[in-house]
């Protein structure tokens, strides 16, 4: 003989209503502070550009005579090309880059046409010195009447090995 079900087991379930209300407090003070608090990355770009392929042969131990180059060494700068002669050696220890700078700009003044500079780098050169000696190729500031102005002088800029 088969027991008679329980009437007990026989409530109805009713589904409660899912509360989204706590959900939705946090969504609204989690997504502003992720955002307040977020780092987004910022870039510098440097251009660069490769030297324009000259007519007529290069020797090997020499640039040619209308590249202005500026070679990084563990004694200082030395400049080449249409800048041939000019060392720039190191002051205490510390490259000298402001003196590098005027060099450059008197350079310039030979060369008022001239808008392209091939730095040549050993591979352990630190990149800040690198772009250091960049910044001081392309351009160059004076104070005239109290305001500072800006002087561009190579802002064609190519990287190379020096060996």
């Amino acid at each position: 003989m088969g027991f008679r079900p329980s009437k007990k087991r026989h409530r109805h379930m009713v589904a409660e209503d899912v509360n989204l209300i706590p959900l939705l407090n946090i969504f609204t003070i989690v997504i502003p502070f992720v955002l307040l608090t977020a780092v987004f990355a910022k870039t510098a770009i440097i251009d660069i550009y490769l030297p324009q392929e000259r007519a007529g042969v290069l020797e090997k131990s020499s640039a040619p005579a209308e590249v202005f180059t500026i070679m990084v060494t563990e004694r200082g700068f030395q400049l080449g090309g249409i800048g041939r002669g000019v060392v720039v050696p190191r002051k205490e220890g510390t490259y000298d880059i402001e003196t590098l700078r005027e060099e450059v700009g008197k350079v310039k003044d030979a060369h008022p046409s001239q808008e392209e500079v091939i730095i040549m780098l050993k591979p352990d050169i630190p990149y800040d010195l690198v772009v250091q000696v960049m910044d001081a190729a392309r351009d160059t500031t004076r104070k005239v009447g109290g305001k500072e102005v800006v002087r561009t002088l190579f802002p064609l800029v190519s990287l190379g090995e020096a060996k």
